[in-house]
């Protein structure tokens, strides 16, 4: 990760959609990587948790190392998170699912296929049963964070002072260092088109393109 980073002409957007503990251990080696990169995460828990107007939680990806978080959270990069309160919403279903879960594109395919993997192996620990995987999706909480990599028209962004807690909060600080953060949807409805043709569509670039035009 270090020497990617470093040797890199462009600066480097790092996508984080687990824990931190390796992202601190590279700011550690290498302190001045925050000077070639930036982050895109799936990170944290603001204003609401896993439903609209839920109480905000210790997300897993900050709760399960606390100092770790702190660590990058802190670091002199720029931030740029989709926190529960966006990425929880991001459920397929219906028609939209239907089209990934009937799709020949070899990409869905294999989505579906590790779907039906996946929820064998962790169903029951979730309290999920296996049809599920032919009726809807999970929350596609990551899917934003790739997406803010890209860019955040579908999004409403708010530069926030963002203070990770000693016992794994992501709480508003005004002191704190100002995190770019996804907060809201502008339009939800066209972000699930977006990924669903990014999934099914044979050609995603041609696409992406066409999505941009309409954006």
């Amino acid at each position: 990760m270090v020497d990617t980073i470093m040797k890199s002409p462009e600066k480097i957007t790092l996508i984080i959609i687990g824990p931190l503990p390796n992202v601190a251990a590279a700011l550690e080696r290498e302190p001045n990587i925050v000077k070639n990169a930036r982050l895109a995460g799936m990170d944290g828990s603001i204003r609401s948790g896993y439903s609209v107007g839920s109480k905000p939680i210790k997300e897993y990806n900050v709760v399960s190392f606390i100092k770790e978080a702190q660590k990058v959270f802190t670091a002199g990069w720029d931030i740029t998170i989709t926190p529960l309160d966006t990425c929880a919403l991001v459920i397929l279903q219906g028609d939209k699912y239907k089209k990934v879960l009937d799709s020949t594109n070899p990409l869905a395919k294999a989505v579906i296929e590790n779907y039906r993997v996946w929820i064998k192996s962790v169903g029951k620990t979730l309290d999920m049963n296996e049809a599920v995987v032919d009726v809807k999706s999970t929350p596609m909480y990551d899917t934003v964070a790739i997406y803010l990599a890209m860019r955040e028209n579908l999004l409403q962004m708010e530069n926030l002072g963002i203070r990770v807690t000693d016992d794994g909060y992501t709480v508003i600080d005004e002191k704190a260092k100002k995190i770019n953060c996804a907060t809201k949807w502008k339009n939800l409805d066209a972000f699930e088109d977006f990924l669903v043709e990014r999934v099914i569509n044979s050609r995603p670039a041609e696409y992406d393109k066409a999505a941009r035009a309409k954006e």
